[in-house]
């Protein structure tokens, strides 16, 4: 992938849920008029596009380039949800198609949703913030942020702890350094040469991202989802939600269904 391109137009952000293509195989056009930037927050398949094959798995990134593919189907073996970006730049970004595999890809998740609860609401300025947005992502891709795996395995404990228990309402930061049996300062240093933001972040943003599904079901109120994702109060889920979305969480579900 080049380093130095520009991007010169966003034809369309859009969220595709696990229901819109119900079909096993769907074909797609062979002939892309733009670049595509796909976030798959869940589902597995296999995506043939031209002469190369990709397994597609849950925190999965998929880049496909503009022109002519001999062949774009989607073999689904379970469906799933993701957002993707239609859009141009002044050169080109990558000869050919390719995806990143990053089970620990917390941060671009949040960066498609903000990117799609902002193309949809339109609000002033919403163009530009997208392109800045998408460039974000972008830059993301190219960060390495490598840890040598004797560091990581020292968190690790930490990691899977906060996988399966944050929508708690209280975590406390110096039980999971404990877990790892290590200082606290020490743990929050690995954890954020890992992951870019501190631990307590790192939650917020699983809380919000988990709240996101959640209001999408339309079948709870802001209320029980505040409480159902760990939220010590709605007045403060609202307050991170719009932090973290740009949105309040009743304009994303109101946008989100208008979307459909």
């Amino acid at each position: 992938m080049k380093t130095d391109f520009l991007i010169t137009h966003i034809a369309r952000v859009a969220m595709v849920d696990k229901c819109e293509y119900p079909e096993q195989i769907t074909h797609f056009s062979h002939q892309l008029k733009h670049n595509e930037l796909i976030f798959h927050f869940s589902g597995k398949s296999k995506v043939y596009f031209g002469d190369q094959v990709f397994d597609i798995v849950p925190d999965t990134i998929r880049f496909l380039p503009q022109g002519e593919a001999k062949r774009y189907d989607v073999e689904r073996e379970e469906h799933g949800m993701c957002i993707f970006v239609v859009f141009d730049t002044d050169c080109v970004v990558s000869d050919t198609a390719f995806v990143l595999h990053n089970p620990y890809t917390h941060k671009f998740g949040p960066l498609f949703k903000k990117l799609f609860s902002v193309w949809v609401a339109k609000n002033e300025g919403y163009y530009f913030e997208c392109i800045s947005i998408l460039y974000k992502i972008f830059a993301e891709m190219q960060k390495e942020n490598y840890l040598p795996e004797k560091q990581y395995h020292l968190i690790k404990p930490a990691v899977d702890y906060i996988g399966e228990h944050f929508f708690d309402k209280d975590i406390s930061m110096e039980q999971l350094a404990e877990l790892c049996g290590i200082s606290y300062s020490y743990f929050k240093k690995i954890f954020v040469k890992k992951f870019s933001v501190s631990p307590k972040k790192y939650i917020i943003g699983l809380k919000i991202n988990n709240a996101c599904d959640l209001l999408k079901t339309e079948a709870y109120t802001v209320s029980q989802i505040s409480d159902m994702c760990g939220f010590s109060d709605i007045y403060f889920f609202s307050r991170q939600f719009k932090d973290y979305m740009g949105l309040s969480p009743t304009t994303f579900m109101k946008k989100y269904k208008s979307s459909k």
